[in-house]
């Protein structure tokens, strides 16, 4: 796996919420100005068609309800604020285009940013019964679903995790920074990022934050 670029999400128990949701979800960073508002990517990684295609490797009728929720969970977040579409949803056929998701309890992740994940096997790694990875996320399945899944569409559309950044403050650069790197900061640094580990309010709340809207119309439209 010498070639794999891993993007993976922070395991362990949900961090403790240290600000409201409302703050996360407003907040902007102070000198920010409309051209400034692009959240961290890999700028090659964009995709250039739309919509953009998804499938399952492994499907089962015991986890119909999960593939439903991360449906939902990315048409409320990258679909509804963006011009992106995710089109499929089907079981994967051989040589399916776009982006191939595997059902496996481990830690989710992608092996690649945007349209690298185009056509590769297990592009996508989405966790759904919790039983080895995370357990804490038993008490609270659908939302962790939900909200993991907005986290890794996100690395689907090419954005890298935001405490990776150079500007991020060292501490959490320092104890969270994983995966790659964007090559564009545009934005300065965003702590109530979905993409931010260190976002006080734990993949923030399964939400996008005001930047992290701005910058994935800034990236693909409105």
């Amino acid at each position: 796996m010498r070639n794999e670029l891993r993007v993976w999400l922070l395991s362990g128990t949900l961090l403790t919420m240290s600000c409201s949701l409302a703050q996360a979800q407003n907040a902007r960073p102070a000198g920010v100005t409309d051209e400034e508002l692009f959240g961290t990517v890999i700028r090659q990684s964009k995709w250039e068609t739309l919509p953009i295609q998804v499938c399952w490797e492994n499907p089962g009728e015991n986890d119909a309800r999960y593939r439903a929720i991360t449906r939902s969970a990315v048409e409320e977040t990258w679909e509804r604020h963006s011009a992106v579409r995710f089109t499929g949803w089907r079981a994967c056929a051989a040589n399916d285009p776009g982006i191939h998701i595997r059902i496996a309890d481990e830690g989710p992740h992608v092996k690649a940013l945007g349209r690298y994940l185009d056509k590769r096997p297990a592009g996508m790694v989405l966790n759904f019964t919790f039983a080895n990875w995370s357990p804490g996320c038993q008490r609270t399945q659908d939302f962790c679903v939900y909200a993991i899944a907005a986290h890794e569409f996100g690395h689907a559309l090419g954005f890298a995790h935001e405490q990776n950044r150079p500007d991020a403050p060292a501490q959490c650069r320092a104890e969270n920074a994983q995966g790659t790197t964007g090559d564009y900061n545009v934005t300065k640094y965003d702590p109530f990022s979905i993409m931010n580990y260190c976002n006080p309010t734990w993949n923030g709340d399964g939400k996008l934050s005001e930047l992290d809207i701005e910058a994935v119309q800034k990236f693909y439209g409105k």
